[in-house]
């Protein structure tokens, strides 16, 4: 499946959700919109500490990681053994921020962009240079009333020409 194909399949997924209406009538309060928001905060935070079982609990059971120039990565064990991959092989620190999110029933959205900068915990371990990028969330409200990613894309930003 291409990108333009993985798109358009997301944004169905998203929109399927969101016609429904919301399910929780009160669920587009500030109350709401902090628990979206939450989970990027929980991700951040389980990135940051080197916390592999925070950062995998920020995703559905049958979640999408869709990292740059890799395969998609489906479900929670898949999206642990990714990012155990990489939290074996570097320190982060990552700042996220967020330039847009809704709310739509029982699904949310979240744009924004991040800056991550890595340092190698061994010496056969590759140095990153410091990345600036951007990402596209879509989570999905749990029977418990707590959001978590349902799709998860991100990119580095291309350097200016």
């Amino acid at each position: 499946m291409n990108s333009v194909d993985m798109t358009i399949v997301l944004a169905a997924a998203f929109l399927s959700g969101g016609c429904r209406g919301p399910s929780h009538p009160e669920a587009s309060g500030p109350a709401e919109h902090a628990a979206v928001m939450a989970v990027d905060s929980a991700f951040v935070a389980g990135m940051n500490a080197d916390d592999i079982d925070a950062v995998v609990r920020t995703y559905d059971d049958d979640a999408w990681l869709l990292p740059p120039e890799a395969l998609p990565v489906r479900g929670r064990e898949g999206i642990r053994g990714f990012w155990a991959g990489f939290l074996r092989s570097y320190d982060v620190h990552l700042k996220v921020g967020v330039d847009r999110h809704e709310i739509r029933g029982d699904r949310a959205y979240i744009v924004g962009h991040y800056r991550m900068e890595t340092t190698p915990k061994s010496s056969e371990v590759p140095k990153l240079a410091p990345e600036n990028g951007k990402f596209l969330e879509v989570l999905k409200r749990q029977p418990d009333g707590t959001w978590s990613y349902l799709a998860d894309m991100y990119s580095a930003n291309a350097p200016p020409k």
